[in-house]
């Protein structure tokens, strides 16, 4: 049996360009006998995290909402997805909610260690309307960091850019290439 991810998109736009980038993805995953389960955090119920560090003592959050589902997923879970299109610069508000919240998984008990198990990898999605880089901001980064902390490896950072003028559905080729791109990584 393959692997189990879970993708997780912070757009609040179901099938539009961060949703599409995403799918692309997991056709390739797919292809590689990868099983993922999808969350939009638009249509989650997600409380922001209060900084009352009782995660520290316990590992877990004190907040039960949509968010312990997707953490209790991603201790199960091989590998994530993890896509945002860029807001003024940097992830969407759900997506930096949501990670937020992952900090119930540092485990200070004994110096640090992360309460993901090993081995654990992921695949970032950025998208923008902007034409280039600069305007994709702190978005792959923001995402990126929070994960790397915990231990998971970054195996592909997608971004796809200047979705004001090309839309992820008017490009012909970005459906194919992604799943190329996905096909030839072999970090599983």
């Amino acid at each position: 049996m393959g692997e189990k991810w879970i993708a997780v998109v912070g757009s609040p736009r179901r099938g539009k360009n961060t949703d599409l980038m995403v799918d692309y993805v997991i056709e390739g995953l797919n292809e590689k006998s990868i099983r993922v389960d999808k969350f939009f955090l638009s249509s989650s119920n997600i409380s922001t995290c209060t900084g009352c560090e009782q995660c520290i003592k316990t590992g877990t959050c004190i907040i039960q909402d949509d968010v312990t589902k997707i953490i209790d997923n991603m201790k199960n879970a091989d590998g994530y997805i993890f896509a945002s299109p860029s807001y003024n610069y940097n992830m969407t508000a759900q997506m930096k909610s949501l990670l937020n919240r992952t900090f119930c998984l540092n485990d200070y008990s004994n110096g640090w260690e992360s309460r993901l198990s090993p081995e654990k990898k992921a695949i970032i999605v950025g998208v923008c309307a902007g034409k280039t880089k600069e305007y994709m901001g702190y978005t792959v980064e923001g995402i990126s960091k929070p994960l790397s902390e915990l231990g998971v490896k970054i195996i592909d950072i997608i971004e796809y850019y200047n979705t004001k003028y090309i839309s992820v559905i008017n490009n012909d080729n970005i459906r194919g290439k992604t799943i190329e791109r996905i096909r030839n990584l072999t970090e599983f």
